[in-house]
Formats: C-alpha cells, structure tokens, sequence
C-alpha cells in the first residue's frame, strides 16, 4: 500500500548565514492538514525554518519536500512552490497605496491569472471570514495594526495554498490587538489548512496545535503533542524556555 507524502518534509537540513550555522541537520515531518506551533529563543533558526519552506530563504544542505517535490530549484519552480504556500509575516507588507481590496487582488491577478471579477469576489469572501469585510475599501493607513495583519491573513488565504506559514504574526501588535489575530487563527485551524506557525504565544499554541516544535541553536530540540509539551519537557532547555515565558 502506498504511503502518502507528508505535506511539508526536512530531511537533514542545514542552513549557513555566513560562517554562523543557523539550521543543523533538521528533520521534520508536517502531515497534511497538521498544526504545528514553532517556538524556542530568539536566534534559534524559527523564522528561517519557515521561510526555508517557500525558499525566502535558501538551505544549502539537505532536501525540504512540499507534498513529495522538493522546494529547491529554479527560478521559475520556486514560483510554482510560492503559488503552493500561503505566507503571513511579522510587518503585514502590505501596499500602502492600494485598499485592503486591492492587496487582496493583486497576487491573485498577477500569479493565479484570475479576472478582476474572480479576484475581488473570492478577495471579499476572505475579507468577510477574517471579519474585516467592512474595511475592503479602507488603505492601510486607516487601520489598526490587529485589522491589517487581517487583511495580510485574507491576502495570503485568496491564493488557496496547500500551506499557510505563520513567521511570528503578531509580534508587531500591541497587545490589546494580538487577541483579534488569535481568534482568527484559532477559527482558521478548524478550516483543515497545514498551518505552520512561529509563535509565543503559547495558549494559541496550547488550543490549536497538533504538534509543538521546540528549536534551540537552529536544531529541533523537543518535538511532541502540546499535552505533553507543557506538562512534561524532557530537556533542561525547554523547562528554562517555558520558565520564562510562562512566568
């Protein structure tokens, strides 16, 4: 019987910014539709794992596998991988000159070809289900940090991705707006997306993933159900992480 390939797979990954090794031989398997919350210290290789998925970032060595292909590739590839994988970042990149609308549109029209009538139907669709549909005409200097980083969920969502990435989306926030973008999540992780999210947020992490993935020092350190994560850590690192955070 065939097995069915994991939704996102590392297989001996290693990354170099320099001389400064960032990912050691990482190993990770992500199953289809599968929850998984990337946490652990600052300069600890979260946001370049993510970013490694989609190429934003290149691995030099060992292979990430998006459904059974590898990631790594050509120009012209890499874009096919992209138009696979939603992405969400800390700063909302969003065009300051164009609506909530329009940067909805704007990928959907250049990458996936659609019409105008499609991309702003299928825009409005994601808008309404991150609750913002009133702010469509709205640029973004007309909206809290919370309602943009929406309209940056909506924007990656119109594209219908296999993956949804998540590179520690509400750091920017202030904290009375983290909340809003949570409970968007929370409503996203039901939808049966493969959502990979960097985050501290750990009662996000507690309610929503399936699988936790702790990293220290561009390794994958602890890696098991947040039930167990929380509860019992089997490293000296992850009980002085959680120490922390959750103090």
């Amino acid at each position: 019987m065939s097995q069915v390939a994991p939704a996102i797979e590392f297989r001996k990954v290693s990354k170099w910014f320099g001389d400064f090794r960032v990912l050691s031989e990482v190993d990770l398997k992500i199953g289809k539709g599968e929850k998984v919350v990337v946490c652990g210290p600052s300069g600890s290789g979260k946001s370049t794992l993510v970013r490694c998925i989609n190429q934003l970032e290149r691995h030099q060595q060992g292979d990430i596998l998006l459904g059974g292909t590898t990631v790594a590739g050509n120009a012209a590839h890499i874009r096919g991988i992209r138009r696979r994988v939603g992405m969400v970042f800390q700063q909302f990149n969003l065009y300051p000159h164009m609506t909530a609308l329009e940067n909805c549109c704007v990928a959907q029209r250049l990458v996936a070809w659609r019409s105008r009538t499609e991309a702003e139907d299928v825009a409005r669709a994601y808008l309404e289900r991150v609750r913002i549909a009133d702010k469509a005409g709205s640029y973004p200097h007309q909206l809290s940090g919370g309602q943009q980083q929406r309209v940056a969920i909506a924007r990656a969502l119109c594209m219908q991705s296999e993956v949804l990435l998540f590179d520690e989306p509400t750091s920017a926030l202030d904290p009375e707006m983290i909340r809003e973008v949570l409970d968007v999540m929370v409503t996203l992780a039901g939808d049966g997306l493969t959502m990979v999210c960097v985050t501290h947020e750990m009662g996000f992490a507690r309610q929503v993933a399936d699988k936790i993935v702790f990293m220290d020092h561009g390794r994958i350190v602890e890696e098991g159900a947040p039930s167990d994560f929380f509860r019992q850590q089997k490293t000296d690192r992850a009980r002085e992480f959680l120490a922390q955070i959750l103090h």
